[in-house]
């Protein structure tokens, strides 16, 4: 190279120097937003229990292997993942995953496939839904690995006087229908579907029971309460009616249908019933049950599938509380990252 080469060469070299840096494409800019906004959601803190932290991230691995359609759905859409981080399904996939918790401090063992899938069947009859095994899985995610795990650890065979003793507990549940009516308030932001915290749920329910309790010592009457407090825009044009229920009426949350029939007993209580408030998996609801009536002849055996399927299901929710009995544990959704 000659002198004259080397000095246009250093030239060049010194204007592009100076020249301002080219400025990234506004496409690499939005992907690289992206990503971080997402590892943000990812690393967000969704349960507080026994001291640890748990992250989106930690709920949705034990997810991912249930449903395969969700993490290519999630990864594949930054304003999914927020809406989906947002919906009352994630946080009742949270809760359950607390309960998973529970189960591996006390080292409940692993289930089998076949077990899973058996659960998968079952809990989807239950709820009404006809799906394979696969399809439950994804709808139900982490109560059916819960449940499975828990079934896993009771007797094959019931005793025969224990499930005889858990129909008499509530006869209704399996002959019985029930004349409802209801207040409810729902556990999600009615305007966006967003679940609602901690905070606002615990609001909603201490809401109810303050009514329970004015309805009980005469301060205000039913039709009052369901004028003050109703959020359920149907039922409150009618007072709070909702007409007759089974416990196997599937337009109703099965949360709330579990807790309305449980320990009814042999005879129908004379007299309006009022229950709750129970915490349903959408909605808070106070509920009034103004006649329960038997239908059919009443004879365990022409039901014994489902009153061993209630029992073992009480069983569940009876050691659910006892291992959760002292333990701290808190749930913090709707997710905020930094």
């Amino acid at each position: 190279m000659t002198l004259r080469q080397l000095s246009f060469f250093f030239s060049l070299l010194s204007l592009s120097a100076l020249l301002p840096a080219q400025e990234p494409a506004p496409e690499a800019v939005a992907a690289a937003s992206a990503r971080a906004s997402r590892q943000d959601l990812l690393k967000a803190p969704v349960l507080q229990q026994e001291g640890q932290t748990y992250r989106v991230s930690d709920v949705l691995a034990r997810l991912y292997p249930l449903d395969p359609n969700l993490e290519p759905a999630l990864t594949g859409s930054l304003e999914y993942l927020q809406v989906y981080l947002d919906s009352p399904r994630f946080y009742d996939q949270v809760r359950w995953y607390s309960n998973l918790l529970l189960l591996e401090a006390v080292q409940v063992p692993e289930v089998t496939q076949e077990a899973l899938h058996a659960e998968a069947v079952a809990w989807a009859k239950n709820r009404g839904i006809d799906a394979p095994a696969n399809a439950a899985l994804a709808i139900g995610g982490l109560e059916i690995l819960v449940r499975a795990k828990m079934i896993g650890e009771q007797p094959d065979v019931l005793a025969a006087p224990e499930v005889r003793k858990h129909f008499n507990r509530s006869i209704p549940e399996f002959f019985g229908r029930v004349k409802l009516s209801w207040i409810r308030l729902p556990l999600f932001d009615d305007e966006t579907g967003r679940a609602l915290g901690e905070t606002e749920r615990h609001a909603r329910y201490l809401i109810l029971d303050e009514a329970a309790k004015e309805i009980q010592t005469g301060k205000i009457t039913w039709e009052e309460a369901v004028e003050k407090h109703s959020q359920d825009r149907i039922s409150k044009r009618q007072q709070g009616r909702v007409g007759y229920v089974t416990r196997t009426d599937h337009r109703f949350d099965e949360e709330f249908l579990r807790q309305l029939f449980l320990d009814l007993g042999v005879t129908a209580p004379p007299g309006a019933v009022m229950r709750g408030p129970i915490m349903g998996s959408r909605w808070v609801y106070l509920a009034r049950m103004e006649k329960i009536t038997s239908v059919g002849v009443v004879e365990m055996n022409r039901v014994k599938d489902r009153v061993e399927r209630s029992l073992r299901t009480y069983m569940i929710y009876q050691e659910l509380d006892r291992l959760a009995a002292g333990v701290s544990r808190g749930i913090q959704l709707p997710v905020r990252t930094k």
